[in-house]
């Protein structure tokens, strides 16, 4: 046997060997190396269990029958994922024997009967902090005399678009005649206060006419952007609908692609002219007589890219969005717009995205209210050579700080092409983005772990500490897609992700001037977007005050991996409530089998030390805390 059996042992969790009704359960987390099981077998006193008893239930992966493994259907087991297996009508005795074939190291086989070893004192890493360890302490001053105007009421937004099951299967039902109810109860707990639609990559090849009317008149197309079939069963009328039902703002994304300004012109008639008028009429024919009145407008997406339909250059681009400009502003002259921009990767003035936003911004800027533009960290060159487990965690916990970086960077061009109005920013696209487990059929099927949740948290702290300049927010996706919210025949789930937007929900708008005194680490660069960073706090923070001052609330992230951190503060306040968002480890994952890895409870609330407030946090962990005067 190529790997010997008291390795192998490791294999299964310790503690995880159960009974379980009249058969029994293990758990396996394959710590080694991606492995590809082509037959796994397992013997009760040298007795095969038939293997229709056996079953397999991992994240990011339906239940799997132990018939169903084979070398051409291969059970594909990633590193650090847990794997449920349970076995039905067999009593557990002491000579359970698992036996199976790998494709990376052939034939494996070794006994669950745990033979008893003396205890040996586990050697630690020097990197590696343990959760045994005593705690981390850390400070954060504040000032509450000093606080910031409020923040847009925006960058809590999210993302729909027509792209896989986002629409169809996600928010609605897979015909398109009805939202789905378990989807909507979740949406509802984030409370949105923006959705961008329909698109992303799929705006610039849609025709919004192409939606309205009777469900069967609407045709059927082909959609070039993302090579799929549109039915066009949920359009303008039932996105509205649906934005109303939730109380959420619309971002409504042209096409100026493969559209016409006169195309886009009427889309804003539709919305928003009286029912005296064509559209208005047009509208009220299709069940909506009043007007939606939407204010915000995209001109476009990502048309930089070669991917795009309509790419083109910076010039022409610049063209093409004075004449929908002016087009759209003839029906509906208070419209807000967003233009198509893009972040630089680098200081330089020649950088590609930094003349790209000089030629919006120079010949645009009077007339537009923001310029978007778009991050997904790492972008997918970053993939190629990703770091061990730890490098990684750190890495993805950091990169914020590249947004922060970006967020600057295009404040000074606007400050520079565009000083006569102040243009706002769109990050009307960003998320974290790691590649998807072995056996996922789409990049976009992401598995969100507790690790991607401290990212979020930092990200939207980050989007906070800059309310001057960043107008809106949306992460993409809403439904499945880069998901917040995921679903499947029978449930929908949070994801990890989730959570953070529940949390910021209820933080105030005005940011509190404040500091932290914590540990640091430093970080490796994942691809372009993610850089190489020093002196890293392993504590994230935000503080936020009400407008009368009364109402003090705390965001507290830690970065930690492994261990505790004890946090102080001086406040003279009263604690009302605390919450945390936690997992048993940073790398664990809801999904609709185990949907609650990843969740919001009671933190217990701070204590009295000295006369400062302290609290003590879980390791990768978020807390939020409220405080209140005069209570």
């Amino acid at each position: 046997m190529a790997i010997p059996e008291f390795v192998l042992r490791k294999l299964v969790v310790p503690g995880s060997l159960k009974k379980s009704g009249g058969g029994f359960s293990f758990v396996i987390n394959n710590t080694f190396a991606p492995a590809t099981i082509t037959r796994f077998e397992l013997f009760n006193k040298s007795l095969p269990i038939p293997p229709d008893s056996v079953s397999f239930s991992m994240t990011g992966m339906d239940t799997k029958k132990g018939t169903q493994i084979t070398p051409e259907n291969p059970l594909l087991t990633p590193v650090g994922i847990e794997i449920l297996v349970t076995v039905n009508d067999q009593p557990l005795t002491d000579s359970v024997v698992v036996k199976g074939m790998t494709k990376e190291v052939g034939e494996i086989e070794f006994s669950l009967a745990q033979k008893k070893e003396r205890k040996r004192v586990k050697k630690i890493k020097p990197y590696l902090l343990t959760r045994f360890s005593a705690p981390l302490e850390a400070r954060i001053k504040m000032d509450l005399s000093k606080s910031n105007p409020p923040a847009s009421p925006f960058l809590l937004g999210q993302f729909v678009e027509h792209l896989e099951r986002c629409v169809y299967d996600g928010i609605w039902t897979s015909d398109g005649s009805k939202l789905r109810q378990d989807t909507l109860d979740l949406i509802k707990q984030l409370n949105p206060p923006l959705i961008r639609y329909p698109g992303g990559n799929f705006a610039s090849g849609y025709h919004w006419e192409d939606g309205i009317g009777p469900k069967a008149n609407r045709p059927h197309r082909h959609d070039a952007a993302w090579q799929a079939e549109e039915s066009n069963l949920v359009g303008t009328d039932e996105f509205l609908a649906f934005c109303d039902l939730i109380g959420t703002e619309p971002l409504l994304v042209v096409n100026d692609g493969s559209g016409t300004p006169e195309e886009a012109a009427r889309w804003v008639a539709y919305c928003n002219e009286p029912e005296t008028t064509e559209q208005g009429k047009r509208r009220a024919v299709n069940g909506h007589p009043q007007p939606y009145n939407v204010k915000y407008w995209g001109i476009g997406n990502e048309v930089w890219g070669a991917w795009q339909i309509g790419t083109t250059s910076a010039e022409e681009y610049t063209r093409r969005l004075l004449r929908f400009i002016k087009a759209m502003r003839a029906v509906d002259p208070t419209i807000k717009l967003v233009a198509v921009g893009n972040h630089p990767l680098t200081a330089e003035k020649d950088d590609p995205a930094a003349l790209w936003n000089k030629e919006v911004l120079s010949k645009a800027g009077d007339q537009i209210e923001y310029i978007s533009w778009h991050i997904y960290q790492p972008e997918m060159d970053g993939w190629k050579d990703l770091p061990d487990t730890f490098e990684l965690f750190k890495s993805v916990c950091a990169a914020p700080l590249d947004i922060e970086c970006f967020i600057q960077r295009i404040e000074k061009e606007i400050a520079q092409y565009s000083p006569n109005k102040n243009v706002l920013q769109a990050l009307d696209e960003w998320n974290v983005w790691l590649p998807p487990l072995q056996g996922e059929i789409s990049m976009h099927h992401v598995t969100y772990t507790m690790r991607d949740a401290l990212y979020v948290a930092s990200t939207l702290a980050v989007f906070y500490r800059h309310q001057h300049t960043l107008g809106m927010a949306n992460l993409a996706q809403l439904v499945n897609v880069l998901p917040l919210i995921k679903t499947d025949d029978h449930s929908a789930i949070a994801t990890s992700i989730f959570y953070p937007f529940i949390f910021f929900n209820q933080m105030e708008l005005r940011v509190v001037d404040s500091t932290c005194q914590s540990a640091v680490f430093e970080t490796k660069a994942l691809g372009q977007n993610v850089t190489a960073h020093e002196n890293v706090p392993w504590l994230d923070h935000l503080v936020t005050i009400s407008e009368d001052q009364k109402r003090i609330t705390l965001l507290l992230v830690n970065r930690l991996p492994e261990n505790r951190m004890k946090v102080n503060f001086s406040l003279d306040a009263t604690p009302v409530n605390s919450l945390e968002i936690c997992a048993s480890h940073p790398l664990d994952a809801n999904t609709n089998g185990y949907p609650y890895k990843v969740k919001i409870q009671d933190a217990g609330k701070p204590v009295r030390q000295n006369g400062d407030w302290q609290i003590m946090l879980k390791p990768a962990s978020i807390v939020f805390l409220e405080f209140k005067r005069g209570v």
